[in-house]
Parts: C-alpha cells; sequence; structure tokens
C-alpha cells in the first residue's frame, strides 16, 4: 500500500508540475486514502483495495474559462506523449473529464489519472487531478 499512496501522488504531482505556476492561485489536497475495489456484496471486508490521491488546482482569475480548457488539453497531450493512453472523455454542463491510463510496461501498469475540470459557459476555472493504483489485497485487519 505504502508504494501506491507514493506512486499516485508522484503522478498527481507530475501532472501539477506541467501547468505554468504563473497561471495558478491555489492548490488544495482533497484526498489521499484506499477505498474498496468491489462492492460490498462481492467484498463485504472491503479486502481489495485501490489508493486515490486527489488535488484541485484553482485558475488565477486573469486565466479565462477557455484558457482552463487549452490547459486541459494541453496536459492530456503531454501525457499521451509520455505512453499514457487517453481513455473515456466525457464533457456535460460546463464541465469535462479525461481518463488516462498509464503505459502497459514498466512500473505504472494499472495506475490511472483522471481529469476533471468544471467552470462557466463551457470553460474551465478549476481542475480535479485525481490518481489510481491498481487494486491490491490487504491483510485482514489491515486498511
Amino acid at each position: 500500500m505504502n508504494d501506491a499512496t507514493k506512486t499516485t501522488a508522484a503522478h498527481v504531482d507530475a501532472v501539477i508540475a506541467r501547468i505554468d505556476p504563473a497561471l495558478i492561485e491555489r492548490i488544495d489536497k482533497v484526498t489521499s486514502e484506499s477505498s474498496g475495489c468491489r462492492g460490498n456484496d462481492v467484498d463485504p471486508e472491503q479486502r481489495v483495495q485501490q489508493w486515490t490521491n486527489q488535488r484541485y488546482v484553482w485558475f488565477v482569475g486573469s486565466v479565462s474559462p477557455l484558457g482552463g480548457l487549452d490547459v486541459l488539453d494541453e496536459l492530456v497531450a503531454a501525457q499521451v506523449a509520455d505512453g499514457w493512453t487517453a481513455g473515456r472523455e466525457t464533457t456535460g454542463g460546463d464541465g469535462r473529464r479525461v481518463q488516462l491510463f498509464a503505459p502497459d510496461a514498466g512500473d505504472d501498469v494499472g495506475y490511472g489519472v483522471e481529469l476533471a475540470g468544471g467552470g462557466e459557459n463551457g470553460g474551465l476555472t478549476s481542475l480535479n487531478i485525481s490518481a489510481v493504483s491498481p487494486c491490491f489485497e490487504v491483510a485482514e485487519g489491515e486498511s
């Protein structure tokens, strides 16, 4: 579990590091925790877990909502250039969500990153960046 904690944090940090610091107003740590990978009906003791690390990046007021969408596009392109695979992309209301999956070889197999933006008028004024680990089994009493 300790590796999952460090690796998910490293993936979130790496995405944030790609954003021009002049565009960032603040970064809020939302969560760093494990949760069950399967439903309670399949794994009532929640012995199969997944680690999630999540942060919100708030853009400075001078970044237009459409400029925020440009940042999201640039982040997705950079991850893909590094060998990540773009997965499902959804849009709704004033938000956009893109899932990315780590390369199928190396230490990051099974990890994922999700970028979700919200804003106004079809734009983006904040970005939710989360990384998840592959599922792993925990010993009884450990979680």
